[in-house]
């Protein structure tokens, strides 16, 4: 950026330089006190010295500045020539528009009492208020117009720098309030969930507990045993998730449930007399998408324990490349109806496949319903 801008001051100097040449050249330079005992060499040199010194107009304002009022004395002994002047007025405007306010106003000060010292130069020299009062006029429009436009313009950058700090202010106040109201959403959410269902999934696993405790049939222990830690599973898995929710929550205590912890699954399908093969192959896999093959093999596999009870379950799982696939078949009853499977657990699978970047599906086929995803883990994160 500041080589860019060295660059723009060096065009600028240069155009102004050829300028000057061209106005010295044609003879259209005097201003009114014309010598021709000065070399137009001398004129060239003063004039490439002042636009060597306008190549720092922007990156040293104040000294390009007081440099350049310094080689413009000596312009005026020499004869006021226009070039001069207009690279000056260069000068005083980078000044005011680059520089620092206390430049700017150093330079709006020393401008007005230059004007007026030029003016009382010229009284002195000519004894006639006319060339004075013109000499005053002209000087004051010539560089007055250069300060003027330079305030303009640093003004309306000033105002073009508030709006967009006011506007980012708002963005950021805008976005503290919606995370206010996403917090309060969350806690209410949690508070939900911990009043109804975790206060039932509690009530489930105190009284499975208590059953338990007494002498009932082997089998009907086992269906206890259970629904005891299914109940259980899900009551530290809801805990987990208040624990998300609750916006003060900085680290959740409890991690998610992974495909390693899918036992717990199968042994509760397993309870009721269903049958149930895995096989696993995935590795290491993402957080991420660990949690979301579990949820995905999760609600499929009480989906076939709902709608085709006791009927055999495989449960296939294997990572190829940067994809895992899963794969979990069920046999179907000759009376069931698939109509009642399109359901909130379907839509909750393909969702979550579809945040991976990934794809569900589940549907009849050859006398199973199978459900397949595809899960994409080189992306994820």
């Amino acid at each position: 950026m500041r080589s860019r801008r060295v660059s723009l001051d060096v065009v600028i100097a240069a155009g102004l330089f050829g300028v000057g040449v061209v106005l010295y050249l044609s003879g259209l330079f005097s201003l009114g006190t014309e010598r021709t005992d000065v070399p137009l060499a001398v004129r060239l040199v003063l004039l490439a010295a002042l636009c060597l010194v306008g190549c720092a107009r922007r990156a040293r304002p104040g000294a390009a500045l007081a440099l350049g009022t310094v080689l413009f004395a000596v312009d005026l002994v020499l004869g006021p020539s226009v070039p001069v002047w207009i690279v000056l007025a260069d000068l005083l405007y980078a000044a005011v528009r680059h520089g620092s306010p206390r430049v700017g106003r150093a330079a709006t000060y020393a401008t007005g009492i230059g004007v007026v010292v030029l003016a009382g130069v010229v009284l002195a020299a000519e004894h006639d208020v006319r060339p004075a009062a013109g000499a005053l006029v002209v000087s004051a429009l010539f560089f007055g117009t250069s300060l003027w436009w330079g305030l303009a313009i640093k003004r309306q950058v000033e105002l073009t720098d508030i709006e967009r700090e006011r506007a980012r202010a708002h963005r950021i106040l805008a976005d503290r309030d919606r995370e206010a109201a996403v917090a309060e959403e969350r806690n209410a959410m949690a508070r939900d969930l911990h009043d109804v269902i975790a206060g039932h999934l509690s009530s489930i696993a105190i009284h499975s507990t208590a059953a338990l405790s007494r002498d009932v049939d082997p089998a009907v222990r086992e269906s206890l045993s259970a629904i005891r830690t299914g109940s259980t599973a899900a009551l530290t898995e809801m805990r987990a998730m208040i624990d998300v929710l609750h916006a003060d929550a900085a680290d959740p205590a409890v991690a998610p449930p992974r495909l390693a912890d899918l036992h717990v699954v199968v042994d509760a399908a397993r309870a009721t007399g269903t049958d149930v093969s895995v096989d696993l192959e995935v590795g290491d896999l993402p957080t991420v998408v660990d949690h979301a093959a579990y949820r995905i093999v999760h609600e499929a596999v009480v989906n076939a324990m709902k709608h085709a009870a006791r009927r055999p379950i495989d449960v296939a799982a294997n990572r190829t490349g940067t994809a895992l696939r899963l794969i979990v078949r069920n046999d179907l009853d000759a009376d069931s109806d698939e109509t009642r499977r399109v359901g909130r657990g379907l839509a909750n699978m393909k969702h979550r496949a579809q945040l991976l970047g990934g794809d569900c599906s589940a549907g009849p086929c050859g006398g199973h319903w199978v459900v397949r995803a595809h899960l994409p883990v080189g992306s994820a994160s």
